[in-house]
This record gives C-alpha cells, sequence and structure tokens, in this order.
C-alpha cells in the first residue's frame, strides 16, 4: 500500500508540472501544448486523486458555473441542425473549460502557484528578450501572416496575449517581494513586456485590453484608493502607447479599414470583422432565446450571407470574432448569460483571494475585452492559455490547510 502510495504521489507531482509546462508552451507550441493535455490527464487519472480534485472543483463557484455552462453547451446540440460530428468537434473546442474545471481541484497550495507564476514570468521573460533580438537583426524566424521580425510565438497576437499574462504577474509580484533586486528584476521584466507589446507587435486588440487590464489590477491591490495614482500611471501608459510607431501604424489602418468596410473592393481586418459583426446580430435577431444550437454558426452564417451579398461580404466563417456573439448566435441569450456569469464569478472569485487569485482576475479581463474581436475563450493558444491561469491560479480548497502535497 505504501510503495502503491508513493507511486500515486509521483503522478500527481508529473500532473501538476505538465500542467505548468502546457501554460508556458500554449502560445508557442500547439504540438507540445497537446501531447502535454494527454500527459497530464493521464497522470491524473493515475494519480488516485481525480475523484477528489473533482470534488474540490465542484465545491468552487468558478467550477459549478463551468458545469452549468457546458451542460446548456450539451443541451444546445440536441437542437441544432448540423452533424452529430460537426456538434461533437465544436464540443471539443469548449474543452479548455474542462481542463479549468479539473486544474481549480488541484493547484490549491500557495507553493504550487507560485512555482507556476514564476516559472511562466522567467521564460517569458527570455521569450521578451529574443523578441527584441530578432526585432532588432530583423529577422522573421516563422512564415506565414502574423509573423514579421520579432514574432516567434503563434503569430502577434499570442505573443502579445502570453506577455500581457506575465506583465500582469510580474505587478503583482513587484508589489508583494521586499527584495530590492527582485524588484529590480520585476521592473525590467515589466519594461521588456511593454516593449514588446506596443512597439514589436502589430496587436490592436493588445492596445486596448493591457491598460484596462492594468488598471484594473492596479485598483484590485489598492481597492480603488489610490486613483489619483492610478489616473497618473494609465496618462503615463497612454503617452507611452502614442509614441509607437508600430501602434500608430497599426490604429491608422484599423480607421482605415473602419471607415471603408462596406465600399472597399478589398477584405481587411476591420472590415471583416464589421460585416461578421453586422450579419450575426441580425441572425441573432432570428431565435434570441434558445439561439440556433451548438455548433451551427457556419452552417447558419453561411446560408445567410449566401443570400444577402456577394464578393468578400459573403464569405462564410466558423467564427464573428467576437466571442459574445459566437456564444449568442449558437446558444442564444440564456447561453450568453450563462457565460457572462462564468466571467463575473470568475472575476469575483480571483478579487476575494488575496494574491494569485488577483492576477487570474486581470488576466481575465484583458482576454473579456480582447475577446470583443476575436474568440479568445475558443482559440487554441489563448483559449488554453486562460483556461490554464483561471485553474490554477484560482484554485482553492478551504480544508486543503492541514493536507500536504507530494513534490517528488
Amino acid at each position: 500500500m505504501l510503495c502503491y502510495q508513493k507511486i500515486a504521489d509521483k503522478f500527481y507531482f508529473s500532473c501538476l508540472c505538465f500542467a505548468i509546462i502546457i501554460a508556458i508552451a500554449a502560445p508557442i507550441s500547439t504540438a507540445v501544448t497537446s501531447v502535454g493535455c494527454i500527459l497530464m490527464i493521464t497522470t491524473w487519472l493515475l494519480s488516485g486523486k481525480a475523484l477528489l480534485s473533482l470534488k474540490i472543483a465542484y465545491q468552487q463557484a468558478t467550477g459549478k458555473i463551468i458545469l452549468i455552462f457546458f451542460a446548456w453547451l450539451i443541451i444546445g446540440t440536441i437542437y441544432a441542425e448540423t452533424s452529430w460530428h460537426d456538434k461533437f468537434d465544436t464540443l471539443l473546442s469548449w474543452k479548455k473549460l474542462i481542463y479549468t474545471f479539473i486544474l481549480l481541484g488541484l493547484f490549491y497550495t500557495e507553493k504550487w502557484k507560485n512555482y507556476f507564476i514564476n516559472s511562466y514570468i522567467i521564460f517569458m521573460g527570455i521569450a521578451s528578450i529574443l523578441g527584441l533580438i530578432l526585432w532588432l537583426m530583423n529577422l522573421v524566424v516563422r512564415e506565414g501572416a502574423g509573423h514579421d521580425a520579432g514574432i516567434f510565438m503563434t503569430n502577434y497576437a499570442t505573443q502579445s496575449t502570453a506577455f500581457i499574462a506575465a506583465l500582469l504577474g510580474c505587478i503583482f509580484l513587484f508589489h508583494q517581494t521586499a527584495s530590492r533586486l527582485k524588484r529590480y528584476f520585476l521592473a525590467l521584466a515589466i519594461c521588456l513586456f511593454i516593449f514588446n507589446i506596443f512597439f514589436i507587435s502589430g496587436a490592436r486588440t493588445a492596445y486596448l485590453a493591457l491598460p484596462i487590464a492594468i488598471i484594473f489590477a492596479i485598483g484590485s491591490l489598492h481597492s480603488y484608493k489610490k486613483l489619483p495614482i492610478i489616473t497618473v500611471a494609465s496618462i503615463c501608459l497612454l503617452g507611452l502607447i502614442a509614441s509607437s510607431h508600430t501602434l500608430q501604424q497599426r490604429v491608422d489602418e484599423g480607421i482605415k479599414e473602419f471607415k471603408s468596410y462596406d465600399t472597399s473592393p478589398y477584405i481587411s481586418s476591420i472590415g471583416v470583422r464589421v460585416i461578421f459583426a453586422k450579419n450575426t446580430l441580425e441572425i441573432i435577431k432570428q431565435k434570441p432565446i434558445l439561439g440556433f444550437g451548438t455548433s451551427s454558426f457556419e452552417s447558419v452564417y453561411g446560408q445567410y450571407v449566401a443570400a444577402h451579398y456577394q464578393g468578400w461580404r459573403a464569405l462564410t466563417t466558423t467564427d464573428p470574432h467576437n466571442i459574445y456573439l459566437y456564444v449568442c448566435l449558437e446558444n442564444g441569450i440564456i447561453g450568453l448569460i450563462i457565460f457572462l456569469s462564468y466571467i463575473f464569478i470568475a472575476l469575483q472569485q480571483g478579487l476575494q483571494q488575496a494574491f494569485y487569485g488577483k492576477i487570474a482576475a486581470s488576466f481575465l479581463m484583458a482576454i473579456t475585452v480582447a475577446s470583443l474581436f476575436n474568440s479568445y475563450f475558443k482559440t487554441f493558444p489563448e483559449g488554453h492559455l486562460l483556461a490554464f491561469f483561471i485553474g490554477i491560479l484560482l484554485a482553492n480548497n478551504k480544508k486543503a490547510s492541514t493536507e500536504k502535497i507530494p513534490y517528488a
């Protein structure tokens, strides 16, 4: 029995390590992330703590709302007029929420949360230096759209998102630590992340999401009592943003694309998003309460645009680049309310925690804003990164104070 317990503890330790590796790998490699998820689930099942961790996850408000939302997704497959293959694929695209649920029952000790956030920041700090070097040398290391000089992760938007998560972690660690040397390195890392996001990457969603997330983070640290300081910091950040040539260029392009979306003969990033949003809103009006069912978006949207448009405006899509419109079309207002409840409850649970939960809440706020223009909750790199951040840093077990977690 003792021998079995030691083996089970090894599997449990491995499961926690795989979870940390997945979070770090998610913005960089889909292959490593996919293999890591398989290994994490396997070692979790072999650890002998699967049922206990599920029970702990269910005791948390975030865990309960995840199950409710997933149950509504399953109900949505019943009335969706699509093949069961499509229904299953769509449910799988939401599996990141299941990972979050599992992790809520695993990472409830501060030591493992600390391992995770420090490992992530160190790795992303090295990544930011690499990005800066590639940018200075004008080297393109990955071919394809979204891979200019300095971009080596899945794409420029994913790289910005990964650095936003690390930057927010640095802000909280800077506030917590009393070590002058550690504060120096954290301040340096913050500068590197900001430079990468605003001067190297061209992700316009990050330009909006990061300032809001930083204000949210500082406010959660000081309970908004230091509003003047927060305001000054915000003005300084906006000044820095305004000085970025990359940002100015991308914003100017966005404004031109928005103004010409209805007349331009050429497809554009902003123009196509506006068309997606307008069409999706019109379709939602047809079945606002229940929606068209889980997995229905592509077929319903394709039929609508084929009947109303020609040229690039008639292009079909699987995603309107707005997670809230996507959920509302497929799962109706009821589904959207449940989904927004998940976000609200997760934010609330994070803010109620002393430290690590606030990091998760701040990053969730960034993704919530960015998802007005992208479906980051469902996309592979950002979706996995968010799922593991939320699951690891929000995990809570009030009965765990006397419980020991194995480390080897």
